[in-house]
């Protein structure tokens, strides 16, 4: 493992690493109802059905984001062929984006008055 590629380690790992911190908050949010993101509010508690159940579905979106962060890298890593590399380290990141938000959606339908 060369320095750029420890370099690049590092820094997936704290954002994968953050990713699951902002999940593991949520899952354990009790009281009010958490946000998907930060581009729009939160909902209000009175216009969620079951806000614990919420809070934990939203937060396992975020934890499974940041393992899908992690685990793009070390599939990237194993592989020898740099581009298909990349394209694993990158698509970590940015795969699951679109399953994260057809996930809220479900569950904006499910919990939502």
């Amino acid at each position: 493992m060369n320095s750029a590629t420890i370099m690049v380690l590092v820094i997936i790992s704290i954002v994968a690493l953050i990713m699951m911190l902002i999940g593991i908050k949520q899952f354990n949010q009790k009281e009010d109802p958490v946000g998907f993101y930060n581009l729009i509010d939160p909902p209000k508690a009175v216009d969620i059905t079951d806000i614990v159940a919420w809070n934990r579905k939203h937060g396992l979106i975020w934890i499974i984001y940041g393992m899908c962060i992690e685990a793009g890298f070390w599939i990237g890593y194993f592989i020898p062929n740099e581009v298909l590399q990349t394209i694993c380290m990158m698509g970590g990141g940015g795969i699951p984006l679109p399953f994260m938000v057809i996930r809220h959606k479900v569950l904006v339908r499910k919990y939502h008055k």
